[in-house]
């Protein structure tokens, strides 16, 4: 069923992209459409951070205070807890101390967006707009914190499309970008996503990782599928626009079953 949200028209679409382990594309559907990117944004910030910490700038013990506000971009504060929707109900009391390696692992695993403007706060959104661009991404991007709704209304998206976001995946979790015990921990935190879709399409003991979005109008998942490290390595980015939660997820159920099985994985 259509849905009007703030990210949406009404009009319903749906892009995937498959890759191999080399990165070739193997199959594609509106991969240059540009969606708003919901959580899968979360991916490059917890890359930025990595390169942080692997240039000495940033520790993975290093600790912030647990916090739920924040400053917005269009001036004044905004609160997560404010939001239902948007809010870490499992998220420490209010100035507790937290490890960046904790922000990272809950940002990744069950999507905090408290822990994900902690981690901006910490080393900034330029930073993770650099990453973006040395990875080669045009219109995967970030402008603002998560839930920032003043600077959303003024017009500063966080965009993707799922050419880039199956990219950015392939690279997070293959590439050489950083140490192996880095690679391993962000692979660890993606294998244990709360949120997966793609990945109900596997084969009982696939190994898998993915980082989903959803917000109303948007739903999105990318998986990286089999060993990492291996020439079976496949990675399936899926966003959607437009569709009720349920129905979205049964597209992109859908489209990671025909895409494997035409990949020869199922």
């Amino acid at each position: 069923m259509p849905l009007i949200s703030d990210y949406s028209d009404g009009t319903a679409v749906i892009s995937f992209t498959l890759r191999d382990a080399a990165g070739n594309i193997l199959a594609s559907r509106n991969g240059d459409t540009v969606y708003y990117a919901a959580s899968t944004i979360k991916l490059a910030v917890a890359m930025a951070v990595i390169e942080e910490i692997d240039a000495g700038n940033v520790g993975w013990e290093q600790t912030l205070p647990a916090t739920h506000e924040f400053t917005s971009a269009k001036g004044g504060t905004f609160s997560l807890a404010d939001d239902e929707d948007e809010v870490d109900v499992e998220f420490p009391a209010v100035g507790d101390p937290m490890s960046v390696r904790d922000l990272v692992e809950i940002m990744i695993d069950r999507s905090s967006n408290e822990a994900t403007n902690m981690l901006l706060g910490l080393i900034g959104i330029p930073r993770v707009q650099r990453l973006c661009a040395e990875f080669g991404m045009d219109r995967l991007h970030i402008e603002r914190l998560i839930g920032d709704l003043a600077a959303r209304d003024s017009g500063t998206p966080n965009e993707v499309t799922t050419d880039e976001l199956s990219a950015l995946l392939l690279g997070a979790v293959r590439g050489d970008w950083t140490s192996e015990e880095n690679r391993a921990l962000l692979r660890g935190a993606l294998s244990r996503q709360r949120y997966d879709v793609i990945a109900t399409e596997l084969p009982a003991g696939t190994p898998w990782g993915s980082k989903s979005g959803s917000v109303d109008g948007i739903e999105h998942d990318a998986a990286f599928i089999h060993d990492p490290d291996s020439d079976d390595l496949l990675v399936l980015a899926v966003c959607t626009r437009g569709y009720e939660e349920q129905p979205a997820q049964e597209a992109i159920r859908a489209v990671a079953a025909a895409a494997l099985a035409m990949a020869g994985r199922r």
